[in-house]
């Protein structure tokens, strides 16, 4: 089976983070498969594939309009003949979706997040299958976009495979090291916990002093995110430390960590950080639901969240112990559900249903 896969960029990212492993399961079930990019961006997510092996192409060297990509791939598909279009996050997804449909291929999308772009929910009935990287989002392919649940499979894209555990718990006896990896954009909702901390030092001041936040991304928000921390007098707390080359590196610093979203998929960051061991502070969107356990394997950010999370960070420093416990039961969770063995399991289940869509078309 020939696969042409396209994504809409190579920017660095849980999405992009995970693609090696995507594309070795591929090459593993005995299929080839060409990546190609619709633009670099940051291209922090081609390096990664570099370093792993992988070659890809551009459809363009910088940002470009859609009917650009949309040329260009549909160029490259008539010269190389594929049997399936694979496409991965929204850009690329309406590409491939036209693209299938000019040159009669069947396309396969990914759905990474419970939030559609408008062009995507006019268009879905162009793919033939669509993944979801979790089930919250199969459910919101289903009840959201109308998708039939025989038209949907689900391929969770976090596969636990860090090796190192947090090698210690926060006892409440050292400044508490917070923290968060993600694009610095409205979806992680970067302001709102900014000023939940403004909020927890005014209703506990004794405790200014024994706090310190990193959020470590890059993204369009980046300079109001700095000018709110400048405005509410916070930075001797919160960092905005920019893109980190070793992710796991930089949860190995944190005692705990938070992911205020307003919605998801799997969230791969997240659960990153409970397969280290580390407390996970969340808001129960995408999959994150369903991982982090309230009174179990985490915190769970209730409405208004920055009340919520002020009050929740005044719980952990008056019971110190907690950490330890939900980042043990959390680390358990998702080793367990999340295993490499499952994660190859439910991508070679995708590949047969697509090798069958070709016997039937």
């Amino acid at each position: 089976m020939n696969i042409q896969y396209l994504v809409t960029s190579l920017e660095g990212g849980g999405g992009a983070f995970s693609l090696p492993r995507i594309l070795r399961t591929i090459e593993q079930s005995g299929s080839h498969v060409h990546l190609s990019a619709c633009e670099p961006r940051d291209g922090l997510g081609g390096l990664r594939l570099r370093d792993e092996g992988f070659a890809f192409t551009l459809l363009a060297d910088r940002k470009r309009n859609k009917f650009f990509y949309l040329r260009t791939f549909i160029k490259q598909v008539r010269r190389e003949r594929p049997d399936v279009i694979w496409t991965s996050l929204s850009v690329a997804g309406l590409v491939g979706q036209i693209t299938g449909r000019l040159c009669g291929l069947p396309v396969v999308s990914w759905m990474n997040n419970a939030n559609a772009k408008p062009y995507t929910r006019l268009f879905s009935r162009f793919t033939d299958l669509w993944i979801a990287d979790s089930p919250s989002v199969q459910r919101y392919l289903r009840e959201n976009l109308g998708i039939p649940a025989q038209k949907i499979m689900v391929w969770p894209l976090y596969c636990a495979t860090t090796p190192q555990p947090l090698p210690h718990y926060w006892q409440g006896n050292s400044p508490l090291h917070l923290g968060s990896l993600g694009r610095l954009n409205e979806q992680k909702n970067y302001a709102a916990l900014i000023r939940a901390i403004g909020r927890f030092f005014e209703n506990a001041p004794q405790w200014r002093g024994s706090l310190r936040v990193s959020l470590a991304g890059d993204g369009p928000l980046h300079a109001s995110l700095q000018d709110l921390i400048d405005q509410l007098g916070l930075n001797g707390t919160i960092t905005l430390i920019g893109h980190q080359n070793d992710p796991d590196a930089f949860l190995l610093t944190l005692d705990a960590y938070i992911q205020p979203s307003l919605y998801e998929g799997m969230c791969l960051a997240a659960h990153e950080a409970m397969a280290i061991g580390l407390p996970v502070i969340a808001t129960p969107v995408g999959e994150l639901a369903h991982s982090i356990i309230r009174g179990e394997t985490g915190f769970v950010i209730g409405q208004p969240v920055e009340e919520s999370i002020a009050a929740i960070l005044e719980e952990i420093f008056t019971y110190p112990s907690r950490l330890e416990h939900y980042g043990r039961a959390g680390r358990a969770l998702v080793r367990t559900k999340f295993s490499t063995e499952n994660f190859h399991a439910a991508g070679l289940s995708v590949l047969e249903r697509i090798r069958s869509l070709l016997t039937h078309s």
